[in-house]
C-alpha cells in the first residue's frame, strides 16, 4: 500500500509497479476509485474484472463462470434480476475464486489507484482476499492518501494494517531535488533558469517538496513570466498551495470559450466521461466539443481515457484538476448538471446504478421519476448483495420525498437493507414504517424486522412489545407468521433476561406452545428450535427431539430469516453431544458460501466452531472461530462476538496460548466487571477459566459466580453450556476451600445426569472424583472414562483417562495407570492440546513411566478436515475442486493432503485409492 498526500508521486510509484509486474510475466489489472463513483456497487471490482474477463476466449470465460466463481457473475451484469438468490457474502466468495482461476495459469497483479475512493462493497473484497493472498500468485499494489485525509472507512483500514500489507511512504523531495526539479521545468518553458537561493528555497517551502505542486507552481510562475528572484517570493507563497486550481484558472481564462463549459462538463461526468454525452451537457455540438477537449488536452487538464469502445472517452489528469474546476460549480448549477446527467446516462441505457450516482447529487425536489429510478437502483444494489448501497440509493430517495402512497413501502425496503449494515438506523426507518402501515400481514413482516433491529441494539423490552402487539393481530389461520412471532417472543430471555417478572412471563408461554406438532412450516422450525433452546438451557432432555425434528430438513432455512431461532436448536445438539448437528451447521456453512450474507456465516461458523470445540478438535474449531471473527469485523454485528469470543478463547486456552485467550476476550468488548444479563455468561466462564490457569485464583472464582448469576437469570441451570459451578469449585479447592469445592461439584454432577450427555457428565464425574476424598476418586474417574469412551468428546475423554491414570498411579495400580495415562498421551497429542500433554508428561515423569507409545497412523488418525479432502481425493476430485467444494484454499487442501499421504503411508493419489477401512491402535470413535 502506497498512502501518501496527492501529488506525491503515488501514481508514478504504481505505474512503476505495474512496469515490474508485466516484466516479471504477471498480467495486470488495474483500477481507480474516483469521488463520483464511490457509491457505486463493486466498481473498483467491475473495473478489475470485466477487462480480463473481455479478453478471454468465450470458452475459457464459461469455464470459469460455470464454477463457484460464478457465485460472482452477477456482479459483472449490466442487468441483474431484482430477486437474486445472491448474498454479499456468497458474492466475496465467488470473486475470490474468480481471481484464483484467473491467475491458474499466469500470475495476476491487482493495482487500485485511490483506494480511498472505491466503493465499500469493492474494499470488503479486497479485505477478503488479503488474507489468502499467500494462496494464490496474485499480488495487490494500492495508493491511498495519508490517514484523516478521506472518510474513514473500517475495512480500508483493515486492508492496509492487516497482514500480509505493507505501507510505503513516498517522501517529500528534499530541498536539493526540489531546486533540481524548478530549475529543470524552467528551462524546458524557455525561461531564465533559477540561480537565487532563497526562490529556490521559497518554491520548496509554500509547495512541502509535493512534486506536482512544484511543477503546477512553476508552470504558473513561468506563464505569468514571474522573474525567479528574491522579489517575487510572496508571489510563490500567495501561488504554492493554490497552485493547481490557480493554474487551471488560468487556462480557463485564455483557452476558447467552448472549454470551460465542457471541462465543467466532465467533472460532473467523471472520468472516462463519453466526449458525445459530455458535449450534449456542456451545450456544444461534436466538433466543436472535439476541439475544445484538443485544447485542454494541450494544456494538460484533460486526457483521451483508454476505451476499448469507438467514442472518445475523457478523463482528468489528476483528481485535483478535477476537484479545482468542479468546486468551481455553482450549487444550483450543479443540481441542474446532475439532473441532466442522470437523463443522458438513462437515454442511453446505461447500468441503473450510474444514473443513480448523479441523482445522489441533486437537490430533492419532489419528482417521482427520481425516486422512481433510485428505488430500482436499490434493488439492482441488493441483487448485487450490496445492502450499504442499496441504502444510500432508498435514503436519497426518501429525501425527493416519494409520493405519498409510496412511502411505507420505501421504508420497508430501507429499513431492511439497513438491518445488514446499522441497526440503529434500521430502527429508525422501521419504526415509521411501522407506523403507517395499517392492521395487514405487511404490518406484521415489517414488526418482525424491526423487533429483530432492537434486539440487536439490546432494547429487549421494546422488541417485545413490537411483537406482542403483532402476535395479538395476526390472524389465527396464518400459522407461519403466528409462528416466527412466538419464536422470537421467546428468545427473548435467552439472549436478554430483563425484568424477572417479564422473564416469567415469556416463559410461561414454552409450556403453553410445547406440543407434539410437527414443525409444518419455516416458522414452526423456528419455534421448535427456540423451545428447543430453552429446554437446553434448563437442561430438559426433550430439547433433543424438538431440536432434531425442527433441523431434519435436507436443506436448511435461508438463514437471514431466521439464523438467531435455528442457533437454539444448534446448541440443543451440540450441547447434547449429537453428532448430525455438524450435518446441519455443515449445510448452513455451505447455504452462506453459496447464498447468503456474511452475517449467516458468521452465525453458522460460530456455532461449527463451539461444535468442534466440544468434540476436542481444535484444529477445526479454531479455523471457523477465526473465518467467523474475520466477518465479524467486516459486518460489525456485535451480538455474535458474546459467543465467538468464547468459544475461539477456549480453543487458544485448550492449545496453552494464554496471552491469546486473553486477547480474544478483549476482543468481545465486555467490560470489567461485566454486566450479568444477556449472553454474558460465555465471556464470563471463559474469563473464569483464563484467570485460574493465570493463578489469579480469587477472581477467577468471582467470575464463575458471575457466570452462574448471568446464566441463571436466562433460566440456565444446564452445565453442558455453562459449567460454572465445576469450574468454581476447581477455583475453592485452589482456595483451600475443599468442602465447598466438592458441594459445588456434586451439584453440577446431579445436574449433568440428568441432562445425561457424555461430555457434560464425564467432565462432572471428573471434576468430583479429583475433588473427593478417600477412595472415591477412582470410582468417579473410572465412571467418567466408561461413559466418555464411545463419546465424540475426545479431548475431554482424554482428560479423564489423564486424572483417571494418575488417581491409579497414587493408589499404586502402576500398569492401568501406564495404560490410561498412554491413551491420553496419544489424544492429547493428535488434537495438538499442548497443557494436557504437558501434564500427562509430567505424570509420567513423577511416576517414572514410560509410556507405550502408538503409532498414529491410518485412516483413523485423519481429523475431520483431513478426512473430508481425503474422500473427496478418491471420489476423483481435483485439489481445486476440494478447495471449492469445502470452502478452503487450494493450498489448505494440499496440507491436508500431505498430512494424508504420512498418515496412511502412500505418496500418490493412485495409492489412495487402493486404501481400505482398516482399525489402528488408536482407533477413535467420532
Amino acid at each position: 500500500m502506497i498512502e501518501g498526500a496527492p501529488g506525491i508521486g503515488k501514481t508514478s510509484l504504481l505505474a512503476e509497479a505495474k512496469r515490474l509486474a508485466v516484466s516479471a510475466g504477471f498480467q495486470v489489472a488495474g483500477a481507480r476509485g474516483s469521488e463520483l463513483e464511490s457509491d457505486f456497487p463493486f466498481g473498483v471490482v467491475r473495473q478489475i474484472f470485466e477487462p480480463l474477463l473481455a479478453r478471454m476466449t468465450a470458452e475459457d470465460r464459461q469455464r470459469i463462470l460455470s464454477g463457484t466463481a460464478g457465485q460472482a457473475a452477477i456482479v459483472l451484469k449490466k442487468v441483474v434480476p431484482e430477486h437474486s438468490l445472491g448474498g454479499d457474502f456468497s458474492i466475496l466468495h465467488g470473486l475470490y475464486w474468480l481471481t484464483a482461476d484467473i491467475c491458474e495459469k499466469q500470475p495476476l497483479a491487482i493495482t487500485v489507484d485511490d483506494m480511498h475512493w472505491a466503493d465499500s462493497d469493492s474494499l470488503k473484497f479486497l479485505s477478503y482476499l488479503m488474507p489468502r493472498l499467500e494462496d494464490i500468485p496474485t499480488c495487490v499494489v494500492g495508493t491511498l492518501r495519508q490517514f484523516g485525509e478521506y472518510t474513514q472507512s473500517n475495512t480500508l483500514d483493515q486492508i492496509v494494517t492487516a497482514p500480509p500489507s505493507v505501507i510505503v511512504y513516498p517522501s517529500k523531495l528534499s530541498a536539493e531535488a526540489s531546486a533540481s526539479l524548478i530549475i529543470s521545468e524552467f528551462a524546458k518553458s524557455g525561461s531564465p533558469e533559477p540561480e537565487d537561493a532563497d526562490f529556490l528555497a521559497a518554491c520548496w517551502s509554500a509547495t512541502g517538496g509535493n512534486p506536482l505542486l512544484l511543477k503546477e507552481l512553476t508552470e504558473a510562475l513561468t506563464t505569468e513570466h514571474v522573474e525567479p528572484t528574491a522579489a517575487h517570493i510572496p508571489q510563490v507563497y500567495a501561488l504554492g498551495p493554490r497552485a493547481i486550481a490557480r493554474r487551471v484558472a488560468m487556462w480557463m481564462r485564455r483557452l476558447p470559450k467552448g472549454c470551460a463549459p465542457l471541462a465543467r462538463a466532465i467533472a460532473v461526468l467523471g472520468d472516462g466521461a463519453d466526449l458525445s454525452h459530455a458535449a450534449e451537457l456542456a451545450g456544444l455540438d461534436r466538433d466543436d466539443a472535439m476541439q475544445a477537449a484538443k485544447s485542454l488536452e494541450h494544456a494538460r487538464i484533460l486526457y483521451t481515457a483508454p476505451s476499448d469502445e469507438m467514442k472518445p472517452r475523457m478523463g482528468f489528469v489528476h483528481p485535483l484538476v478535477r476537484a479545482a474546476v468542479y468546486e468551481e460549480i455553482a450549487p444550483a448549477d450543479s443540481h441542474r448538471a446532475h439532473k441532466t446527467a442522470a437523463r443522458l446516462l438513462r437515454d442511453s441505457q446505461a447500468q441503473i446504478e450510474k444514473v443513480a450516482l448523479h441523482l445522489l447529487r441533486t437537490l430533492p425536489s419532489g419528482d417521482a421519476a427520481t425516486v422512481t429510478m433510485l428505488w430500482s437502483a436499490a434493488r439492482s444494489a441488493l441483487a448485487r448483495g450490496s445492502p450499504e448501497t442499496a441504502a444510500t440509493y432508498l435514503r436519497r430517495a426518501l429525501a425527493e420525498p416519494p409520493p405519498a402512497g409510496d412511502r411505507l413501502d420505501l421504508l420497508f425496503d430501507l429499513g431492511n437493507a439497513m438491518r445488514r449494515v446499522d441497526s440503529a438506523a434500521a430502527v429508525q426507518y422501521l419504526s415509521e414504517a411501522h407506523g403507517l402501515a395499517g392492521p395487514s400481514r405487511q404490518r406484521v413482516e415489517i414488526a418482525l424486522a424491526l423487533g429483530d433491529a432492537l434486539l440487536a441494539l439490546r432494547r429487549s423490552e421494546e422488541a417485545l412489545a413490537v411483537w406482542q402487539q403483532a402476535l395479538a393481530r395476526t390472524a389465527p389461520e396464518d400459522t407461519e407468521l403466528l409462528y416466527r412471532l412466538n419464536a422470537c417472543i421467546l428468545s427473548i430471555p435467552l439472549y436478554e433476561p430483563g425484568r424477572p417478572d417479564l422473564r416469567q412471563d415469556i416463559l410461561s408461554r414454552v409450556a403453553e406452545l410445547r406440543s407434539p406438532k410437527p414443525s409444518e412450516n419455516m416458522g414452526g422450525r423456528y419455534l421448535d428450535c427456540v423451545i428447543a433452546g430453552h429446554d437446553a438451557v434448563i437442561g430438559d432432555p426433550r430439547a433433543v427431539v424438538r431440536a432434531q425434528r425442527a433441523l431434519h430438513e435436507d436443506t436448511p432455512a435461508r438463514p437471514s430469516d431466521g439464523q438467531s431461532s435455528l442457533s437454539f436448536g444448534w446448541l440443543a445438539l451440540i450441547s447434547a453431544d449429537r453428532k448430525e448437528v455438524l450435518a446441519s451447521l455443515d449445510a448452513a456453512v455451505e447455504q452462506a458460501h453459496r447464498q447468503g450474507s456474511v452475517n449467516d456465516l458468521t452465525g453458522a461458523l460460530t456455532y461449527r466452531a463451539m461444535a468442534w470445540l466440544y468434540r476436542g478438535n481444535l484444529e477445526e474449531a479454531a479455523a471457523d472461530a477465526a473465518d467467523a471473527m474475520h466477518a465479524v469485523e467486516t459486518s460489525s454485528p456485535g451480538l455474535h462476538r458474546l459467543v465467538l469470543g468464547p468459544v475461539q478463547a477456549e480453543v487458544q486456552i485448550e492449545q496453552g496460548a494464554l496471552p491469546r485467550a486473553q486477547a480474544t476476550l478483549e476482543w468481545t468488548g465486555v467490560p470489567d466487571p461485566a454486566p450479568l444479563t444477556g449472553l454474558m455468561y460465555y465471556v464470563l466462564y471463559s474469563r473464569s477459566h483464563l484467570l485460574r490457569l493465570q493463578g489469579r485464583t480469587t477472581e477467577a472464582f468471582h467470575a464463575a459466580l458471575a457466570a452462574g448469576q448471568s446464566f441463571s437469570a436466562a433460566g440456565g441451570d444446564n452445565p453442558a453450556i455453562v459449567p460454572w459451578r465445576s469450574e468454581a469449585a476447581l477455583c475453592l479447592h485452589l482456595l483451600g476451600r475443599d468442602e465447598e469445592a466438592r458441594a459445588l461439584a456434586d451439584a453440577e454432577l446431579k445436574l449433568a445426569r440428568y441432562w445425561s450427555a457424555p461430555r457434560a457428565l464425564g467432565r462432572a464425574l471428573r471434576i468430583a472424583g479429583t475433588l473427593s476424598e478417600g477412595d472415591a476418586d477412582v470410582g468417579l474417574l473410572r465412571e467418567a472414562v466408561t461413559r466418555l469412551k464411545g463419546s465424540p468428546a475426545r479431548l475431554e475423554y482424554a482428560k479423564a483417562l489423564a486424572d483417571y491414570g494418575a488417581a491409579l498411579r497414587r493408589h499404586g495400580v502402576r500398569n492401568q495407570a501406564r495404560t490410561s495415562l498412554s491413551d491420553a498421551l496419544d489424544i492429547a497429542e493428535a488434537r495438538n492440546a499442548a497443557p494436557l500433554v504437558q501434564q500427562i508428561q509430567d505424570e509420567l515423569h513423577a511416576a517414572g513411566i514410560r509410556p507405550r507409545r502408538h503409532a498414529v497412523t491410518g485412516l483413523h488418525s485423519l481429523t475431520p478436515s483431513e478426512h473430508r479432502v481425503y474422500d473427496l481425493a478418491v471420489a476423483g476430485r481435483t485439489n481445486r475442486e476440494i478447495a471449492q467444494q469445502l470452502f478452503v484454499t487450494a493450498k489448505t487442501v494440499e496440507a491436508h493432503l500431505s498430512n494424508v499421504y504420512r498418515k496412511v503411508g502412500v505418496t500418490s493419489r493412485r495409492q489412495l485409492s487402493g486404501l481400505s477401512e482398516q482399525t489402528d491402535a488408536t482407533e477413535e470413535p467420532e
